[in-house]
């Protein structure tokens, strides 16, 4: 018998900048956006120290035990 699409995805667990959590969400755009990143600022993201280029944000799966590493410019000196 096949999951039904209204039965609750299990929570994945992951590591977002070092810090465990679980999360529900498919891609690593969704995953940016449920954890309040301004994705229009200047930034790179790694999943599983992989570079993944922006335009691929959004179809970027994520899997269980991965884990993203956000880096944010930061301007000074």
């Amino acid at each position: 018998m096949s999951p039904s699409s209204t039965e609750p995805r299990s929570a994945l667990p992951l590591q977002l900048n070092g810090q465990a959590l679980a999360t529900h969400c498919a891609t690593l755009a969704e995953l940016l956006a449920e954890h309040g990143y301004d994705t229009t600022r200047a930034m790179a993201c790694a999943v599983n120290q992989q570079f993944v280029p922006r335009d691929r944000w959004a179809e970027k799966k994520l899997q269980a035990d991965d884990h993203i590493e956000v880096v944010c410019p930061v301007v000074g000196g």
